[in-house]
């Protein structure tokens, strides 16, 4: 009897015990979840760029960046550009791949196959860009992983199809690239040397502009924010960091997948913001940040309307959850209403949530080719 009655005692006991446990728990992520994450959020530039970059994903491990062809890339090969920055004061490398057009690849495609003289393969290749006649697509990737993202491999090959030369790379912090902390003035650099050394490669003396192969810009999701800053302001970037007395032309077109207007309004509108929208504090918290820090804007819908004569393509997914639908069209009104009938067309293509495309397969629509097609040759 004593034991039961002791049982019946106990019993209750852990329960209460199991209960208490739990709601400290429970009080002390509600603590965490409306003070200390605010409080970071704020005070911390490390933590927002790290939110913001995303760099320390890094998926598939381990993945061979200097071999293309073992991370699923056919007719493709890896260089390094070294430059001094200007930024961080330091040395950086650069790592990209240059992927072939799939007419000239099919035509080169022996030489891949024989591994016995990867110097004369790749003189073959420099003398390829050198002289190209297809245009060339200079791809700006988006926060975490490398160029060699699986995402980011399916629009490489459909550059491929579309007889492009593609320039792939990673800014500073990404891949094999120097392990720096990436800002926003940083990867600008990074992409204006890129875009610079595309310009010298194609420009020789002797060759006629108008023989040149059209040079153009695709930027995702956080590359749209980073190719728009660095078109955007073109001309005063070339000036300051490249110290050229000539700009750097602008390329044939932009094209923005999945962009967004300003970084602030992206982070207002993700769905992470849900969980503390409701705090009395979350503007002045977990957005203004982002109107303030220099080092952290990416203000698209700025920058873009400083550059009239850049035509612009913008593809969106409207169930896209990561860049929802609506910052991307307040962008693309937002640059429409800044430009008169003579400036460079804008154009906005959406696609259906019944498609299923997200926030990284637009490369997977069936009128991609056709879309993209038909706004360069209406340029032309």
């Amino acid at each position: 009897m004593v034991e039961f009655v002791g049982l019946f005692i106990c019993v209750p006991l852990w329960i209460l015990l199991v209960l208490l446990l739990g709601a400290s728990i429970t009080a002390g992520l509600f603590v965490f979840h409306v003070a200390v994450v605010p409080l970071i959020f704020k005070y911390s530039k490390t933590f927002r760029r790290t939110l913001v970059f995303a760099n320390f994903v890094q998926w598939p491990p381990f993945m061979d960046l200097e071999d293309p062809s073992s991370c699923g890339v056919e007719g493709g090969r890896n260089l390094t550009i070294e430059y001094h920055s200007k930024v961080d004061n330091c040395p950086v490398r650069i790592g990209i791949w240059h992927i072939l057009p799939k007419a000239v690849y099919e035509r080169l495609k022996g030489k891949f196959d024989d591994n016995s003289d990867k110097e004369e393969l790749n003189r073959l290749l420099d003398d390829e860009l050198t002289n190209s006649t297809t245009p060339i697509m200079i791809y700006c990737h988006g926060n975490s992983n490398s160029r060699g993202a699986t995402h980011r491999i399916e629009l490489y090959k459909f550059f491929q199809q579309m007889d492009f030369h593609t320039i792939a790379f990673d800014y500073r912090g990404y891949g094999d690239s120097t392990n720096l902390n990436p800002t926003e003035d940083g990867v600008v650099e990074d992409s204006l040397i890129v875009y610079e050394w595309v310009h010298n490669t194609i420009s020789k003396e002797d060759r006629r502009v108008e023989n040149k192969p059209a040079v153009c810009v695709w930027g995702h999701s956080l590359g749209t924010g980073i190719s728009s800053h660095l078109l955007g302001n073109l001309d005063s970037l070339c000036s300051s960091v490249l110290e050229r007395d000539t700009p750097l032309p602008l390329p044939r077109v932009l094209i923005l997948e999945a962009p967004f207007n300003n970084l602030a309004d992206e982070v207002a509108h993700h769905p992470l913001s849900k969980l503390v929208t409701w705090l009395p504090y979350y503007e002045s918290t977990f957005v203004s940040a982002f109107h303030t820090d220099p080092h952290l804007r990416f203000k698209s819908d700025v920058h873009l309307t400083q550059q009239p004569h850049l035509p612009v393509l913008i593809l969106h997914a409207k169930d896209d959850v990561i860049v929802p639908f609506r910052v991307g069209l307040k962008l693309y009104r937002s640059v429409k209403a800044s430009r008169s009938p003579s400036d460079a067309v804008i154009k906005l293509h959406a696609y259906d949530k019944a498609m299923d495309l997200g926030h990284k397969w637009i490369c997977h629509a069936p009128d991609l080719r056709d879309i993209v097609e038909d706004f360069v040759k209406n340029l032309r």
